[in-house]
Parts: C-alpha cells; sequence; structure tokens
C-alpha cells in the first residue's frame, strides 16, 4: 500500500514537471516564431524600400506624384483599381488614385478588428540596364491601332518586353501631368535607331486620363524592368491583414497573381512607420509623422509642392508589432502575491513604438485575452537610396 502511494506521488511528480516543461517549450517556441517572422518581415521591406525610385528619380519634378496609367489585357489596373483586395480595398479612394511615389505612408490603411495599422506604398524600377530617363526627340507619341510609337534620342537601354514609363513636363500651373506605362514590342532590340515601338499586354494606348499620345513632344521614357526576363518592377503595397498576416500587393500584377494579395509572414498585428525628412539636404534627417503635408492623401496631390515634399523623404522607420499564436493560462506564471505577473496575465503592455521621438510615440495598450499573450516589438530604420543620390 505504502508502495503504491510513493509511485502515485511520484507519477503525479513526473506528469507535473513534463507540464510545466512542455508548456514553457511551447511557449519557446511560439516566442522564436515570432523573432523569426519580424525578421523575415523587415527584411522584404527593406529589400523594397531600399531600391524605391529606382529608374525614374532622376527625373522627381516630372515623375513624383504623377497619375500612373495601366491596362494590362484590356483591364484597367490602375489609377483607380475596383477590385483591389482586402486589406487593401479602401486605399484606391482614400488616396484618390495611385500616383507614381518612391515610398508613401497610409496612415490608418489597413482596418483591423481592434487597433490601427499603416500600409505602406513603394514603387521602383527594376531594368538593372541605363536606369537614366531618355528624351523625346521633339516628337509627340503617336498611336496606330493599338501600337504605340516613341520617337526617342536613342532606343539604347530598351529591349523586348522591358514596361516603359512615359512622363510629361509639368503644365502652366507647376502640376505634374499623368503617366503612362506601355510594354515594348515583342523581336525589339535596343539601338541608336530613335523609333521605339510599344505593344504589349501593358497597353499605353488606353488609360484613364487618356493615353501614351497625351504626352507632348518633351517628355521622357524611362525603363521599369521586364516581366518576361524575370527582372520584375517593384510596385506594391505592404500592410497587415485578417489573422496577424502581413500582406503584399502587386499594384502592377508583373507577378501574376492578378488582383489578389499575397501572405508574406504572420504573427504581424500591427505596423507603423515615420518619414524621415531632409527638405535642405543637409544630411540631417528630421522624424516626420504621415500627417498634414506628409498625409497620402496630400502627397498624392499632384502639386509640385507634393511633389517636392516626396523628395524630401530620405528614410522610413518603420515599427512591428508581433504576437505569438499561443494563448497561454492566467495564473500560470504566478509564483507569489509580490511577483510581477500576480495579476494572472502573460503581458500587461502597454507597448510602445518610436518611443525615443518626442511627440511621435505610439502606444498600444492590452486589454482581455491580449494580455495572456506574448509580444515583441521590432523597430528598423531603412534609406531610401536613390532619393539620398538626387542631391
Amino acid at each position: 500500500m505504502v508502495a503504491l502511494v510513493v509511485s502515485m506521488v511520484i507519477v503525479g511528480a513526473v506528469f507535473g514537471l513534463m507540464s510545466v516543461s512542455e508548456g514553457r517549450k511551447r511557449t519557446t517556441m511560439s516566442v522564436s516564431d515570432i523573432n523569426q517572422s519580424g525578421v523575415f518581415a523587415l527584411y522584404q521591406l527593406d529589400k523594397a524600400i531600399r531600391s524605391a525610385g529606382s529608374g525614374y528619380s532622376q527625373n522627381w519634378p516630372l515623375t513624383y506624384g504623377c497619375h500612373l496609367n495601366v491596362n494590362l489585357n484590356g483591364d484597367q489596373i490602375l489609377p483607380s483599381p475596383t477590385k483591389v483586395p482586402p486589406p487593401f480595398d479602401k486605399l484606391s479612394t482614400q488616396l484618390g488614385g495611385f500616383r507614381l511615389a518612391p515610398l508613401l505612408i497610409v496612415q490608418n490603411g489597413t482596418p483591423l478588428t481592434t487597433g490601427s495599422s499603416d500600409a505602406i506604398i513603394t514603387m521602383a524600377g527594376n531594368a538593372g540596364y541605363g536606369e537614366i530617363p531618355t528624351e523625346f526627340s521633339n516628337t509627340a507619341p503617336t498611336i496606330s491601332g493599338s501600337v504605340v510609337s516613341l520617337s526617342l534620342i536613342n532606343t539604347m537601354t530598351f529591349n523586348a518586353g522591358n514596361l516603359v514609363l512615359m512622363a510629361d513636363r509639368n503644365n502652366a500651373q507647376g502640376n505634374v501631368q499623368p503617366c503612362y506605362v506601355g510594354q515594348v514590342q515583342t523581336g525589339f532590340t535596343g539601338s541608336v535607331a530613335v523609333q521605339l515601338p510599344l505593344a504589349g499586354a501593358y497597353d499605353a494606348s488606353v488609360g484613364k486620363d487618356g493615353n501614351a499620345a497625351s504626352v507632348s513632344a518633351t517628355g521622357v521614357a524611362m525603363n521599369l524592368g521586364n516581366v518576361g526576363g524575370g527582372n520584375l518592377p517593384a510596385f506594391g503595397v505592404y500592410g497587415v491583414g485578417a489573422n496577424n498576416t502581413l500582406m503584399f500587393y502587386d499594384l502592377l500584377q508583373s507577378g501574376g497573381n492578378g488582383y489578389t494579395a499575397i501572405p508574406l509572414t504572420d504573427g504581424v498585428v500591427e505596423m507603423h512607420a515615420l518619414y524621415g525628412i531632409d527638405p535642405n539636404n543637409t544630411g540631417n534627417v528630421s522624424w516626420q509623422a504621415p500627417t498634414g503635408a506628409f498625409d497620402a492623401a496630400t502627397l498624392s496631390n499632384g502639386t509640385q509642392t507634393a511633389a517636392a515634399n516626396l523628395y524630401a523623404i530620405k528614410a522610413i522607420r518603420i515599427g512591428l508589432i508581433l504576437r505569438t499564436s499561443l494563448l497561454e493560462r492566467a495564473q500560470q506564471y504566478v509564483t507569489s502575491a509580490s511577483a510581477t505577473t500576480a495579476t494572472g496575465v502573460v503581458s500587461s503592455g502597454p507597448l510602445v513604438l518610436f518611443a525615443d521621438v518626442p511627440g511621435l510615440a505610439y502606444t498600444r495598450k492590452l486589454a482581455g485575452a491580449e494580455q495572456n499573450y506574448r509580444y515583441r516589438v521590432l523597430e528598423a530604420t531603412i534609406p531610401l537610396r536613390n532619393t539620398l543620390l538626387q542631391r
């Protein structure tokens, strides 16, 4: 009888030890998961943002804020698509259509069940060859059927399948004019010849604001990359969607995903960002919230003031709030009445982003069941290399 009691006590102790061990192992694994998710998310954002503006920043007074007209296989996918997927389906209305910009932060751009989260829009070409604008040779584009013919000073930087951005000089009021995206005709090879034919899936002969023939004889053409060649342009939107998932939507649909948002990583509860601005190119960046003159809609209004403010953006500071998927039991880690978890919660909060930036810190309070998850806060500062070069 004594042996039975002793064995039961030992079994109970062993099972209790195993339960605690397994609980802590699950906690460790879930925290490790969000650490990896956070690093991967910042890597994806860093990769897109560092190259933002590639291919068109050299002519920023003509391009920053231009109304993008993109027609893909007969479908007008920009500037104001009606089928943008969640969580980005409100952005087009909020911005009045998508305009060309290296970087935009749309404050509270993705709706969440609780809290708020920003959306980040980045746009970069990926030609990898001659990434400078090519001037028109004082001849306006012409259209024959669905073929757009450009007369350039030379066509050395263009080849079959390239996406070409056409931009015009500002109007008399200084406002940025609409721009158009076309695709170089199959079989074309760049040379000293001046005629560049555009005829492909991306059709510049039609557009919401007109067509490529609307561009004057003093316009410019820029190579954005090659869809068939694999060096895809990177025009995308990043934001937090359902189930704490960081999502990406390809604005040019160059990856073949259509009107589908692509999940990048999970565990991301919220994303917030600040602009690093240096309008006078002094080398000193100050932090600016995406509000007022730097509100996304204001930066997208096509004025020269908005273009200058876009040019002033030299960096971005991103903050991510990540949460484990493991809901832990209340009181699980309470060891004494004086313990920091004596309330029975795992994370009492609040969580703070940009704590070292006076007046711009973001505080996220935790309530109810939210306090029984574990959290990580990650921040990163990313420069915009192409904007920094235009000094």
